[in-house]
């Protein structure tokens, strides 16, 4: 027996109002939003028409494009299902409900595959630590490495030395392996040859680098142009560096405070980079930091590649 399609109207009977926001708002691609969500074109389009999940706007060529605000609900809608629910049951309930029924059946996480990962490590034995790391990468691509794998394994790493359970040797090996697996990951996919350039690196005094690139490597995914500066890079240089390539937005991650006062010298960065240009800042040691006017704290990856893609629709600025 047929499936009923209850199929919702088409996005073209968008009132022209609401149509005309399109215009005056940052908006997504179907593309950009099928990367940042992990749903398929076939699946978001059978959303949208079999039980009207969001009803993207149209351009006056035809074209989709999301809002914000769809996007996190397409993300709300998947973690939903992931936690066990149909998506006849949550597609038309509002934001606070879709969110409470997600959190009623929690989804079960899958640990990592890290106890191999970490064996390997502790025994110094480089060339097992970048067999099992890079089988990973490739059965898991950039994005979902670092999230499943590469973030868990480095938090996992700092704690066991700094409990004294890893020596400084093992620390360094496994940091050394992800840092060169991570960095060949920041070739630019033909998609994103015209995307505006991202810098990242981390403040003056901040030597902890795996974070910040691991956070440029997820844009890479989202058709990003991350450029990687590595570490301490100081405030001349940087504002030196956006000019030169050109760069869209200065992502900046602090993992430890170190003594510096980061605040004043984030005020010093947002000075001497132009003001089209957007200043990020993210990381474990960036919650305490007072941010400058026309800085904004960049909470997790998802809320990264967001920004990334809303780059594309803006453009490079002039």
């Amino acid at each position: 027996m047929s499936e009923p399609t209850n199929e919702q109207p088409d996005e073209s009977e968008i009132p022209a109002g609401e149509a005309a926001a399109a215009a005056e708002e940052p908006t997504y691609s179907l593309g950009a939003v099928c990367r940042l969500t992990g749903l398929s074109e076939h699946v978001l389009r059978a959303w949208e028409r079999r039980y009207g999940a969001v009803r993207p706007l149209r351009t006056p060529g035809g074209t989709r494009r999301y809002r914000e605000a769809d996007v996190t609900r397409l993300q709300r809608l998947r973690s939903a299902l992931a936690a066990g629910h149909s998506i006849g049951e949550v597609a038309r309930l509002d934001d606070a409900e879709l969110t409470r029924r997600a959190a009623l059946t929690p989804r079960k996480a899958t640990p990592p595959p890290l106890a191999p990962i970490l064996a390997a490590i502790e025994q110094l034995d480089g060339d097992e630590v970048e067999r099992l790391l890079g089988a990973q990468l490739s059965a898991l691509g950039p994005s979902r490495f670092v999230r499943g794998v590469g973030a868990p394994l480095l938090v996992e790493v700092g704690d066991r030395w700094h409990a004294g359970r890893l020596s400084i040797a093992s620390e360094h090996l496994a940091s050394s392996i992800l840092r060169n697996l991570l960095g060949a990951c920041l070739r630019r996919p033909a998609a994103a040859v015209h995307a505006p350039p991202v810098l990242f690196t981390t403040p003056p005094g901040e030597r902890h680098e795996l974070g910040t690139l691991m956070a440029a490597v997820t844009t890479v995914d989202v058709c990003g142009h991350p450029v990687f500066f590595g570490s301490d890079l100081p405030v001349s240089d940087v504002a030196e560096a956006v000019a030169s390539i050109g760069a869209a937005a200065v992502a900046l991650g602090v993992c430890h405070r170190n003594g510096a006062d980061l605040s004043a010298i984030l005020v010093q960065m947002r000075t001497a980079i132009p003001g089209a240009v957007e200043l990020w800042i993210g990381g474990p040691g960036s919650d305490a930091l007072t941010l400058p006017a026309g800085a904004a704290r960049i909470a997790d990856l998802d809320e990264l590649e967001r920004k990334v893609a809303l780059l594309a629709v803006r453009g490079t600025p002039g």
